[in-house]
C-alpha cells in the first residue's frame, strides 16, 4: 500500500515510494520476512531475536541500529554492502556523524515513522547521485518501547 498522500511533508519530499507492507528489493523483503518471524504474536521482536549469524545471504544489506540518546541513533551493525553507505565522519557512527547527510535525513525520518507507528516501512527513493531502497522495523528490549532499528538498504548509483 503506498500512502505518499498521507505522510509529512519531510517524507513525501525524500521519498519516491513509501510502503508498510513489503519491498521492492528481494534482500529487503527476506530481512523483512525475518523480522516477521522473529517478531511472532508480539508487538515488537526484541533485539536478541536479531542473530546476524542468522542472516544468511540478505546480510550484506542490513544494518541494525540502537538508541542513542534522545534525538541520535547509534550503528551497532552493518553488513557489507550497507557498510559505505553508513560511513561516519569520524568517531562513532551514529546517524549525526554520518558522512552521507542525504541518507542520514533519509534514516532519521524512517526511523522516527517507524517508532511512532511501531511497524516496519520501506521507502524509495531517488537522488541525483543514488536511488534505492531503505527499510526499517521497529525492535525493542522491554517488549514496549522501540529502542532499536533494525533493517537495510540497497543503493545504486546513477550517472
Amino acid at each position: 500500500m503506498t500512502t505518499l498522500s498521507l505522510l509529512p511533508g519531510p517524507l513525501k519530499r525524500l521519498f519516491s515510494r513509501f510502503d508498510a507492507g513489503g519491498t521492492t528489493e528481494r534482500s529487503l523483503e527476506m530481512a523483512l520476512d525475518h523480522w516477521r518471524n522473529m517478531r511472532g504474536n508480539r508487538l515488537y521482536p526484541s533485539v536478541a531475536d536479531i542473530d546476524v549469524a542468522q542472516l544468511g545471504t540478505f546480510a550484506p544489506h542490513v544494518f541494525v541500529f540502537e538508541r542513542s540518546g534522545k534525538a541520535d541513533w547509534s550503528l551497532r551493525f552493518a553488513g557489507e554492502a550497507a557498510k559505505p553507505m553508513l560511513w561516519p565522519q569520524h568517531g562513532e557512527t551514529t546517524l549525526s556523524t554520518l558522512a552521507n547527510r542525504r541518507i542520514a535525513a533519509r534514516l532519521r525520518l524512517l526511523f522516527g515513522w517507524a517508532e511512532e507507528t511501531g511497524e516496519s516501512i520501506s521507502a524509495s527513493f531517488i537522488s541525483p547521485d543514488q536511488s534505492g531502497e531503505i527499510l526499517a522495523a521497529p525492535l525493542s528490549t522491554d517488549g514496549n518501547r522501540v529502542e532499536a532499528i533494525f533493517g537495510g538498504i540497497v543503493s545504486r548509483q546513477t550517472d
